[in-house]
This record gives structure tokens, C-alpha cells and sequence, in this order.
């Protein structure tokens, strides 16, 4: 998906398995440090994906809080 288009998702748009989530491969790309994440605590919720959202999981739509800088 383009950035366009995740902007263009409706507010819990995409299942689970439509967003590919699943347990984080490293902390960079877990769902605490997405922007779409609501409370980016251990358990909350999503903008893009419904239900119960687990901050040590990841999905394809990871978007992060904050830019990453550059060198």
C-alpha cells in the first residue's frame, strides 16, 4: 500500500490477517512505536486495524511514531 492509500483506509478498516499482524521481528517496527497505535502501551488499539492490538506485535501497515533520523 502507498501512503495515500493507508490515508485513504477507514478508521478500522482492515482485519488482522488483511494487515498481516503478527509478533514484531525487533522493537523498531512494534506497534507501541506506530503512529496509529492508541495508547502505544502493551494493549490498546489501532486507527487502521480492528481489535485488541498488542504493542510487541507488528503489521504491514507499521508506521513510526517519529521519523528515524538520518545520518
Amino acid at each position: 500500500m502507498t501512503s495515500q492509500e493507508i490515508e485513504m483506509t477507514s478508521i478500522w478498516g482492515l482485519s488482522k490477517k488483511a494487515a498481516n499482524y503478527r509478533l514484531a521481528p525487533s522493537p523498531e517496527v512494534r506497534c507501541d512505536a506506530c503512529k496509529y497505535m492508541f495508547p502505544p502501551l502493551v494493549v490498546g488499539g489501532c486507527r487502521l486495524v480492528r481489535g485488541l492490538i498488542q504493542g510487541s506485535a507488528t503489521c504491514d501497515q507499521f508506521t513510526p511514531r517519529r521519523p528515524t533520523s538520518g545520518p
